[in-house]
């Protein structure tokens, strides 16, 4: 393995490769265009890059990590504290008629010692019953609390899990390294890396953009690592950047769908996760999964219509989010009223402490801004009363109204 130093002229995008690689994108707002680009490039110094599927937990990810894949965000009674089981039951069917091929249960509210954690995991585990995979997410500081996790994850039945821990930010290569490895190789379990900018996991000392590619690659050489989720804020640079590094063994996920169509010329693109995909598509319209599905076919026609109708959707999600994300929080109302809007069932969320200053509120420019871009890319919105979404369908369905909720985190009317 070379060291840093011997790398760190390869570190950088090879500047010929990216701008035959930005040539594709001639004509905004697509990104390829013209019967130029009918067919993959055929320059022998950037050609297709196929990943490897050679291992159980890669072959497992060909097969299941395609389209979109959505973080599944519970659901709580009035109390803002019980959980909803009929509210939760409710989403995963929900995700199934998504077409979202794999969905991750959000513990921001039922950390691993809170007795809702394994409550939590096993109604979606049940109602999903093999329809839909379900992943799990470690995101400790330590690899002792985060293996325990991982053992409580596999005895549970996930079928993948998503490497979010967090680390100091001066750790050096090598004991970065010797942490991941430590967590990865103590599971047979399908493991996602996380390529992100926030606390944590941001490492500008070892890597262009604070992405540590010399250890990300060492990292992917371990059997059990099949994929890499790349937050949205992550720039198109650094995404090709690790492309250029991993797609040949790793299944390379970008949540910026702006991305997707660029790299799928040179690299195997057939998924994105896990996020708000019920932001770009419904049940009846999967623009997401059109797009992806187009991509991952690399058929030029059928991308450029894809990434024609999903970009009002697209544009306002990610205008949304970056910055949020970049603060440390996520919109979480706006994310769960995108989800009741395409037929999901809704609820205010309690808002962590550690977001409380970060998380925008859900008023009503917001709420029309999120209808338009709906009906701007033709999606088909629910026809129930707002305040359905407030307290949830399930529990609308029970006969609960706003006002038997003490609080409305996050909302105004």
């Amino acid at each position: 393995m070379q060291s840093q130093s011997e790398t760190g002229g390869q570190n950088l995008v090879n500047r010929r490769r990216l701008m035959q690689v930005a040539g594709l994108s001639a004509t905004a707002p697509l990104f390829v265009a013209g019967a130029a680009s009918a067919t993959p490039s055929s320059d022998e110094s950037y050609g297709f890059t196929e990943t490897d599927a050679s291992t159980p937990q890669r072959r497992w990810a060909h097969d299941n990590l395609k389209g979109l894949l959505n973080l599944f965000l519970p659901t709580f009674q009035a109390d803002g504290h019980t959980l909803d089981e009929e509210g939760i039951r409710h989403d995963v069917n929900h995700a199934i008629a998504m077409g979202f091929s794999g969905t991750l249960p959000l513990v921001n509210w039922t950390l691993q010692e809170d007795p809702r954690w394994e409550q939590y995991h096993r109604i979606i585990l049940d109602e999903a019953r093999g329809r839909i995979p379900v992943h799990g997410i470690v995101y400790n500081t330590t690899p002792e609390a985060d293996i325990a996790l991982l053992n409580r994850l596999e005895a549970l039945g996930v079928d993948m899990v998503l490497l979010a821990s967090r680390y100091t930010t001066d750790i050096s290569a090598e004991d970065l390294y010797a942490s991941m490895a430590q967590r990865i190789q103590s599971t047979d379990l399908p493991i996602m890396l996380y390529a992100a900018l926030n606390r944590g996991r941001n490492f500008p000392h070892l890597g262009p953009a604070g992405q540590p590619l010399d250890v990300f690659d060492r990292v992917a050489d371990l059997g059990n690592v099949a994929s890499v989720k790349i937050s949205q804020p992550v720039t198109l640079t650094s995404t090709l950047q690790m492309c250029d590094r991993l797609a040949d063994r790793l299944l390379m996920a970008p949540v910026n769908l702006d991305f997707v169509p660029l790299l799928s010329q040179h690299y195997r693109i057939q998924w994105s996760g896990q996020w708000n995909g019920e932001a770009v598509q419904t049940p009846t319209e999967q623009l997401g999964n059109d797009l992806l599905n187009a991509c991952a076919s690399r058929d030029m026609a059928r991308i450029n219509a894809a990434a024609e109708r999903i970009q009002p959707v697209h544009d306002a999600f990610f205008q949304l989010q970056s910055e949020v994300i970049r603060a440390g929080a996520h919109p979480w109302q706006h994310n769960k009223y995108y989800s009741w809007l395409g037929g999901g069932n809704g609820g205010l969320l309690p808002v962590p402490a550690s977001e409380a200053d970060h998380v925008p509120v859900l008023d009503a420019a917001a709420r029309q801004k999120i209808r338009t871009a709906f009906a701007a890319a033709g999606l088909t919105m629910t026809d129930a009363p707002e305040e359905q979404f407030i307290v949830g369908r399930a529990a609308w369905a029970r006969g609960v109204r706003p006002s038997d909720m003490e609080h409305w985190p996050r909302y105004a009317v």
